[in-house]
């Protein structure tokens, strides 16, 4: 019987690792959680992970010495390093280049592109994150001071779908807040076009003109807030 995918991530993306519960938490793939940058090692020599996330800055090691201990190591050749930095730091992307990285990521990390790598290293199925149907008022816009409002269609951990004639351009960044029906406490992060559905050629027929918007920067809170409203409500199919 093939032995499980493993991948290792370290701990202070702790928001991260909730968001991607339902893609890491599966049968055929073993998680690995690291402390700090030398427990991250010792355990990469230990099982040997098909791919590791490393932070930058860890405690104990930085994230490139592990990386350039990883790639000195003969032995290691089989685990594909991808870099978690700052977005807008080129000295930090140069230094992870130079420890010899596979990947860089991010930070804030974007849910596409860590399940792109994870595809071309592991070879796994990515399945679609749970969402129900759920209208609800968003109040969204570039700019947090001037809100625009519309109704949701849809909801996941990951993001919603917004019905709206006027949609916002793919990739623009906006602020997004609402209110989980029968739960208290408005919702409020920074997100992101993620694809938009055209009244001509729609991408989805099925549903009305709009976008769907992904979650970038969302409180580990108000994940759990989402969860547990998905986790009681009735399950719809995906997109």
């Amino acid at each position: 019987m093939e032995k499980n995918k493993k991948i290792l991530l370290t701990d202070d993306v702790e928001l991260f690792l909730e968001m991607e519960r339902n893609f890491l938490q599966r049968d055929d793939l073993d998680l690995l959680i690291a402390k700090d940058g030398r427990k991250a090692l010792e355990m990469i020599r230990q099982h040997t992970p098909q791919i590791a996330f490393l932070c930058l800055q860890m405690p104990g090691m930085s994230g490139e010495d592990c990386c350039r201990n990883i790639k000195e190591d003969p032995s290691l050749s089989g685990t594909a390093v991808a870099m978690i930095v700052s977005a807008g730091q080129p000295e930090q992307v140069e230094k992870c280049r130079t420890a010899g990285c596979d990947e860089i990521l991010f930070k804030p990390i974007n849910h596409d592109e860590f399940l792109a790598i994870v595809r071309r290293h592991l070879d796994l199925e990515v399945r679609n994150s749970t969402r129900i149907r759920a209208q609800m008022r968003v109040y969204y816009g570039p700019a947090p001071q001037k809100l625009l409002s519309e109704f949701s269609v849809d909801l996941s951990s990951g993001g919603l779908y917004l019905k709206t004639d006027f949609p916002l351009s793919l990739d623009e960044s906006l602020t997004l807040r609402f209110t989980l029906p029968d739960q208290k406490g408005m919702v409020s992060c920074k997100a992101r076009v993620a694809w938009v559905n055209q009244k001509e050629n729609p991408r989805k027929p099925a549903l009305p003109t709009g976008m769907g918007i992904q979650f970038v920067e969302l409180s580990l809170e108000d994940m759990k807030s989402i969860r547990r409203f998905l986790e009681y409500n009735e399950l719809e199919p995906s997109w």
